[in-house]
């Protein structure tokens, strides 16, 4: 096992000057990955919802990856549990298949041209962190291999809370807890993801920064010798921050099971901003959903997809 040290760094929520620089760098200039400017496309606003959900989840679950047999595979990988939210985006997006990964992991993946291209239609422009680079290297490809002139939009960096792109990643990388003792009674909400893209040795310090800029909360690092190795942690915990989650979230619902996790946790937060979990109750009230959420759920409900 690698040596590990455990610190709890606290960082402003800022947006510094290497997350202008990222910006700088995925829509101006003249490095390999040049992006152009392509007309606007109108989509209704389920799909524009779609599109910037699907582009945080691929972001944090996903990767694009040309073959040395010249082939590309875009795959996403879900929690087994979540194999319905699976098999509604292949429905939805066209021709892929769905493989077993680990024990406990599915993978959804894509190679057909035609779902490429609707894939790239919904995602370009749509991505905010230093993964772009695995898009800017399909559309590369996509354009040789196939006589195409797709455009390579820049990075979106536009305000967190104004799309669904958060809640993508929050369904990656996200999770809700309750903590249920005799003292304390809290709802937390976790979000990890490694500091370094390993592709390209970018940083995402910036657009984590940023997250918790809207979120009104600080940064913090589990670091360990490999900076590789090492992660930035969301941790949303008193209520001005919950409440504000909260509100995104409604707008912007999660679409994996961690939707009905936090459907769970909110309603124990509402018991306590009203004042009432500590009550005979109450307490019985956040044992129930506690008791129903992440590894504890055996129950699932899949109507929220019927809007997709």
């Amino acid at each position: 096992m690698a040596n590990t040290k455990n610190v709890n760094l606290s960082q402003k929520p800022r947006v510094d000057a290497k997350w202008l620089s990222l910006v700088r760098k995925y829509s101006t200039g003249s490095n390999s990955h040049k992006p152009q400017r392509s007309p606007i496309i109108n989509y209704t606003a389920a799909q524009a919802a779609l599109a910037h959900y699907l582009s945080g989840l691929i972001e944090g679950d996903g990767y694009i990856s040309i073959t040395k047999e010249d082939r590309v595979i875009l795959g996403i990988t879900f929690n087994l549990k979540d194999k319905p939210l699976a098999e509604k985006l292949l429905s939805y997006l066209g021709k892929g298949s769905i493989a077993k990964r680990k024990t406990n992991c599915i993978e959804l993946r894509f190679s057909h041209k035609q779902t490429l291209c609707k894939i790239i239609e919904l995602i370009n422009g749509k991505f905010r962190t230093p993964k772009i680079d695995q898009l800017y290297k399909l559309i590369d490809w996509m354009n040789k291999k196939h006589s195409m002139n797709i455009t390579k939009l820049p990075l979106n960096d536009s305000p967190i809370l104004n799309d669904s792109w958060f809640s993508g990643f929050i369904d990656a990388d996200g999770n809700f807890y309750i903590r249920n003792s005799l003292k304390q009674i809290i709802c937390k909400f976790n979000l990890e993801q490694r500091m370094i893209y390993p592709k390209t040795n970018e940083n995402y310090n910036s657009i984590l920064n940023k997250i918790c800029l809207a979120l009104n909360v600080k940064l913090h690092i589990r670091e360990r010798i490999s900076k590789k190795n090492s992660y930035y942690i969301i941790r949303v915990e008193n209520q001005n921050a919950i409440k504000l989650l909260i509100g995104y979230l409604d707008v912007y619902p999660l679409l994996s099971s961690k939707h009905l996790d936090f459907l769970n946790w909110k309603i124990v937060f509402n018991e306590i901003i009203n004042k009432n979990h500590k009550t005979v109750e109450g307490r019985k009230l956040v044992s129930l959903q506690k008791s129903q959420m992440n590894n504890s759920r055996t129950s699932f409900n899949w109507e929220h997809l019927n809007n997709l």
